[in-house]
Parts: C-alpha cells; sequence; structure tokens
C-alpha cells in the first residue's frame, strides 16, 4: 500500500511540473518579453537608423533556444535594460529560423543570411552597430540583466570611443552616465 501512495504522489507531482511549464511560457520568453521594449522591424532603412543618430542593438534568436528564452524573460523583462534599449538605441530582433528581410545595415538580407554574415553559430546572440550601421561587437549567448547594463551605456554612451569595456566597468556609476 506504501509504495502505490508513493508512485501516486510521485506521479501527480511530475504533472503539477508539467502543467506549470506549460503556464508559465511567457515567463520563459513568450511574446511578453517584447512589450517593455519599444522593438523596430528589421525592415527599417538604414537612413532611418542614421537620422536618428543612436546605435542599434540587435538580438539574434530561436523559439525553440532555452537560453534565448532566459534572456527574454529575465535581460529583457530588467525595466533599466527596457529603458536604456528604448532611450539609447534603434532595438531589432530577429530569428533566422523565420522568414524575413533585413535592411538596417544598408544591406538587404534575409534573417537566415543576416546571421550567417555575422557568423552566428548559437543562440541568442547579440550585436551593437553604430548609427551607420557598422558592426561595434557581438556577444554570443545568454547576457544577464547586469551586465546587458553594462554594455548598453558603454555603447549607447559612445563610452566605446575612449575606454575599454573593463575600465568602464570599473567606473564609479556616477561617471557612467
Amino acid at each position: 500500500m506504501k509504495k502505490s501512495a508513493i508512485i501516486a504522489v510521485a506521479l501527480l507531482g511530475a504533472a503539477i511540473l508539467l502543467i506549470n511549464g506549460f503556464k508559465g511560457s511567457s515567463a520563459q520568453g513568450g511574446d511578453d518579453w517584447q512589450e517593455g521594449i519599444q522593438w523596430k522591424p528589421a525592415t527599417t532603412q538604414s537612413g532611418d537608423i542614421a537620422a536618428s543618430g543612436k546605435p542599434v542593438y540587435l538580438f539574434v534568436s530561436t523559439d525553440w533556444c532555452t537560453f534565448c528564452k532566459r534572456m527574454k524573460a529575465q535581460t529583457f523583462g530588467d525595466e533599466k535594460v527596457q529603458k536604456l534599449l528604448n532611450e539609447l538605441f534603434v532595438p531589432i530582433a530577429i530569428n533566422p529560423e523565420k522568414p524575413g528581410i533585413s535592411n538596417f545595415t544598408g544591406e538587404e538580407l534575409s534573417y537566415a543570411d543576416l546571421a550567417q554574415k555575422l557568423n552566428v553559430t548559437g543562440y541568442p546572440a547579440s550585436f551593437f552597430f553604430d548609427s551607420d550601421g557598422k558592426l561595434l561587437g557581438g556577444q554570443p549567448g545568454f547576457i544577464d540583466p547586469q551586465t546587458f547594463v553594462d554594455l548598453a551605456e558603454y555603447i549607447g554612451d559612445n563610452h566605446y570611443k575612449n575606454l575599454s569595456f573593463t575600465k568602464f566597468q570599473a567606473l564609479p556609476s556616477d561617471q557612467r552616465r
């Protein structure tokens, strides 16, 4: 009798975990990750971006990627990250496994071709471009919110022109913005 009760409890626990996993999909990078950030379409013309004077942040992800979902939920769910992306950047997100065309670099490329040109070999991947479409740098993998804030301030406030990222991170917070 005890053995069957233990099995029943274990099955019930597994069912609850499974159901909560499906219910929690938005917390794992569902569509709500896009709500706090004013994402622009990848078809945004390079001339419009140049006129804005803002650098571009490009997020490359897929629907199946666990770390993409984590970055969407944790990093893009962070209010400071949202504020910096909206204030300092033209944020663009693409999924190279879906059809679409990008123009923001001044060159018309499919999402897959853009990812290939950027040498994306894993997901997620983050890239920063200046307002003229020149690649400033990229970072593969998950970026936690604090590191993302550091990167956003470093690039968005043009510190990359005068300081290494390591030296920028060592600055007191009152000298960063």
